[in-house]
């Protein structure tokens, strides 16, 4: 077989590579190693950060691609790749342009959610991260829905029915508002239609529906997408890559290239080896990425020559997680990002019973790890976990019986008693609770600010006053989960040219090789400047790549 082009790996970069090269009228093969298409992005909320876009502009948003790259500049720091990051600002607006002009992919504005980090110049409050519009999936190829990679109950889909930013105010006030219950009814009423006629609910939501309405997308562009597929070894001759083998069918087939092969694969989250090497604490260090995520193609190109870019700030994306180990072996992981922690009400503590971080920040792992908080524990009371849940417990308080009797949530009647059981220390804890108290009730926290930036107010509950993200700890049953730190994703890949060519060791492109999402080292390296900026690399990086293949002689 002979192809233009062939992707390896599913997630959005490599659909979007596959979907711009495709577009231009190239040939263009995806092959993807697991049985489910979507990778990182599937399980992902979706979003994507893009400076100077046109949905903001179009809402009278002021703001440019020179100011997002000021932000970057600022916040990345003598650690940047200027060449990389002045690709991805003058072509992240066209992106999204041409995806919207040109495929069924389509972004709506996040209201309202802020750069992380204020205080570097070029920073905005509003207009740079956009959510994917909500997909309904009977409007798909029914084998291709299927193919999806389902999303995690545990973040987006608790029962089942998957639910998206719009949704969660409904779930957490289903039992006090007709309308919110309503809602609620609706959605599971949906996905109980949707069980009669297919194996998942149909109504899909967040990466779900970003990573469908690619699929679509590369179906009407005629991109071949081939399942349980993985690569074998890139097939190089006289230093250019030539083809790629991969074990299709249960037989070794190698696929001559005329143009180049794109390396998507999405990190390695779940490679131990390297994981030990390049991650801190991997004895504890917790995952809740797809299993497909090995390094496959980060190791392709360090064969094919290329290297990877070291010097990140983190090699991984952060993320806070808890862990139910069930008693079929199965193991949950879920993701503490804007239910619980972010919430009035919820602190995290160490074994000395003290808080150690701003329980709403994005570095909230990095506290971890410098002060030696690990495992930690979030505490509430039982009037937060009724309202907002905490972890597997839903807003609301679903399942709350089920989460204690699992062991998963620890309760006990007083603060002290609750400290005892999580192994912390009982003066400790008290003089925590009660120090916390009097920051809710004067509406600030003096001792890491809570609360103070609109990057953690976003995520609180806006109703709460005086401060959205500090509330009392004081109505008994009081209860705690353990947390421990985890990774959205990898960081570190591939270095690459400012146009996403693999590099040797001499700094000089690969002829034919290119990487993007994970198997190119991130940007930002370890410095997210917000939510979506990883799917928003993604996306743009596949483009630029989808560019160049098409541009080729």
């Amino acid at each position: 077989m002979e192809k233009d082009v062939v992707v390896i790996g599913s997630g959005g970069s490599g659909l979007a590579a596959a979907v711009t090269a495709a577009k231009a009228g190239l040939d263009v093969l995806v092959v993807e190693k697991t049985q489910y298409f979507g990778g990182t992005t599937a399980l992902s909320g979706g979003g994507i950060w893009n400076p100077g876009n046109h949905l903001a502009a179009e809402a009278g948003l002021k703001d440019s691609p020179e100011e997002g790259f000021s932000y970057i500049e600022g916040l990345v720091g003598d650690r940047l790749r200027r060449d990389v990051l002045a690709t991805f600002v003058e072509n992240a607006p066209g992106m999204l342009r041409f995806m919207h002009d040109n495929t069924d992919v389509r972004f709506s504005l996040h209201p309202d959610q802020p750069d992380y980090y204020k205080d570097y110049a070029g920073a905005k409050l509003d207009g740079r991260v956009l959510d994917p519009v909500d997909f309904d999936g009977r409007d798909m190829n029914r084998d291709d829905l299927i193919a999806i990679r389902p999303p995690l109950k545990e973040f987006n889909a608790p029962m089942g029915f998957m639910i998206g930013f719009p949704d969660i105010p409904h779930l957490m006030n289903a039992k006090k508002s007709l309308t919110s219950l309503l809602h609620v009814m609706k959605l599971f009423g949906r996905y109980a239609v949707d069980r009669l006629s297919y194996p998942r609910g149909t109504h899909l939501t967040m990466g779900n529906a970003l990573i469908a309405r690619l699929l679509v997308s590369a179906r009407k562009a005629n991109v071949t997408l081939w399942r349980k597929t993985p690569m074998t070894r890139l097939i190089i001759e006289n230093g250019r890559v030539t083809g790629v083998e991969v074990n299709h069918d249960g037989k070794l087939e190698i696929i001559k290239v005329r143009r180049g092969v794109v390396l998507a694969s999405g990190g390695f989250s779940q490679n131990e080896e390297m994981r030990k090497q390049f991650i801190p604490y991997p004895e504890h260090h917790v995952s809740f990425l797809p299993e497909g995520n090995t390094g496959d193609g980060i190791k392709a190109g360090i064969a094919a020559g290329g290297g990877l870019e070291l010097g990140n700030y983190a090699n991984a994306a952060w993320a806070v997680l808890s862990v139910l180990k069930e008693p079929n072996g199965n193991v949950r992981k879920q993701p503490h990002v804007m239910l619980d922690r972010t919430k009035p009400g919820c602190i995290a503590v160490n074994n000395a019973g003290k808080r150690f971080v701003n329980e709403c920040a994005a570095n909230f792992v990095e506290g971890m790890h410098e002060s030696g908080s690990v495992p930690a524990h979030l505490v509430c009371d039982h009037r937060f976990i009724k309202k907002y849940g905490l972890g597997l417990v839903m807003p609301g308080g679903m399942g709350l019986g089920k989460m204690i009797n699992a062991g998963y949530i620890i309760t006990a009647p007083t603060v002290a008693e609750l400290a005892k059981k999580i192994g912390s220390d009982p003066k400790g804890l008290e003089e925590t609770v009660a120090k916390h108290n009097e920051f809710a009730r004067v509406g600030k926290d003096t001792d890491f600010g809570k609360g103070d930036t609109e990057a953690d107010t976003c995520w609180g509950d806006l109703e709460h006053k005086p401060n959205p993200c500090l509330g009392p700890i004081e109505t008994g049953p009081f209860y705690a989960v353990k947390i421990f730190p985890g990774d959205g994703s990898t960081t570190l890949g591939l270095k690459v040219s400012g146009t996403a060519q693999v590099l040797d060791a001499n700094d000089v492109p690969i002829e034919g090789l290119y990487a993007c999402g994970l198997d190119m080292n991130v940007l930002w390296r370890g410095r997210e400047p917000s939510h979506g900026s990883y799917n928003g690399l993604g996306l743009t990086f596949g483009y630029v790549v989808g560019q160049q293949l098409a541009a080729k002689n």
